[in-house]
């Protein structure tokens, strides 16, 4: 319908659109719309929308990736709940989980969960400021059951050394992307990941104590390195060694410098931490 308005203007009024009912839309839609959000969003309100939407959300291949650092952790009842739904996804994967971020939360026995859960197509593991509950001991054997694995995320985990890279070097050959930020630091990283990871195409690693050795070893060990993201003190030394390097060299590897990316990270208290680990052993 048409209306005039004073200036003689044409103005046509439409009729209101029919509002859209997401649970008449198709599965594929619907599996894009779940898609969008988070672990704990399934798994909290999405799942319980209607029997077709649970249907969806227990399909193996919607836990393809799970994202579990979106999740604020205010106490130990927190703590625990947050590592029971993150169990509870990967037992939804059925194995086919392969890309899995864990803030907070991580342990040694947690990463025994994903490997004796059959996850072993994981591509992508995050590890985020799990500070004493994760160790080298966790992290070496389960290096050895992730060959495929692509991308790795360390940081803040103070119980990790380079004794867990030389073992995640030989367990995992596909390695193309390591972040190894403000772990234990026994200043021989470097020398660890140019020994075992060739493959490399992207490196992060702060803070870092280079020196022209230590420099030349990750250069020479690998090879392919697109790019190399260190503290700032460090990128002038490394920056100069490239200069003297091949053409080839120096236009594919980038040096960056991440320390204002990586000190943005949240703090967790101290007592929340120390309340897990004393529940943890009067359980044992």
């Amino acid at each position: 319908m048409n209306f005039v308005n004073r200036n003689g203007r044409q103005i046509q009024y439409c009729k209101a659109a029919k509002k859209l009912n997401l649970l008449h839309l198709p599965d594929d839609l619907t599996v894009m719309i779940i898609g969008k959000l988070t672990a704990f969003e399934i798994l909290t309100s999405a799942q319980f929308v209607c029997r077709r939407w649970r249907r969806i959300c227990k399909d193996p291949l919607m836990w393809r990736t799970i994202n579990m650092c979106d999740i604020r952790i205010r106490n130990a009842v927190e703590y625990k709940l947050v590592e029971k739904m993150c169990r509870h996804a990967i037992d939804r994967s059925c194995g086919q989980l392969e890309d899995i971020s864990i803030k907070y939360f991580g342990t040694d026995d947690l990463l025994k969960y994903i490997i004796d859960s059959g996850c072993h197509k994981l591509r992508r593991l995050r590890l985020i400021q799990c500070l004493n509950q994760i160790s080298d001991k966790g992290l070496c054997k389960m290096a050895e059951k992730l060959p495929l694995l692509e991308e790795l995320d360390i940081t803040l985990c103070l119980n990790v050394s380079s004794i867990a890279l030389e073992a995640i070097g030989r367990g995992c050959p596909l390695l193309k992307s390591l972040k190894f930020n403000y772990n234990r630091n026994n200043n021989g990283e470097e020398f660890v990941i140019a020994k075992n990871m060739s493959n490399l195409r992207h490196l992060q690693l702060v803070p870092t104590n280079f020196n022209n050795s230590g420099s030349r070893a990750i250069l020479d060990g690998c090879p392919h390195l697109e790019s190399l993201d260190l503290h700032e003190s460090d990128i002038v030394e490394v920056e100069g060694i490239l200069k003297t390097r091949s053409d080839a060299q120096l236009v594919k590897t980038q040096v960056n410098s991440t320390s204002h990316e990586v000190d943005t990270l949240e703090p967790l208290d101290e007592n929340l931490v120390k309340s897990v680990r004393s529940s943890n052993d009067s359980q044992v």
